[in-house]
């Protein structure tokens, strides 16, 4: 599950069996944040990330549920 609160609050959840699990190298990672990142902070996430975050993994799944959603007209909760 993904979600973020601002600026509107929208969330992503996927659901379906692992296919793999390979430990990361900091190349995966680095690949990975590059997707989602922008390029001037990649260096800098992935350095933090592999000296801080212990032991990681890589899970690759088969996407068979998806749910989403953008609350972002929602006014009043």
């Amino acid at each position: 599950m993904v979600d973020r609160t601002e600026p509107t609050i929208r969330y992503v959840a996927v659901e379906g069996p692992v296919v793999e699990t390979v430990p990361a190298t900091v190349e995966l990672l680095r690949e990975i944040s590059a997707r989602y990142l922008p390029a001037d902070r990649v260096d800098r996430y992935v350095d933090f990330s592999w000296k801080n975050h212990g032991e990681q993994v890589i899970v690759r799944m088969r996407p068979e549920r998806w749910v989403s959603s953008d609350l972002g007209a929602v006014t009043d909760i």
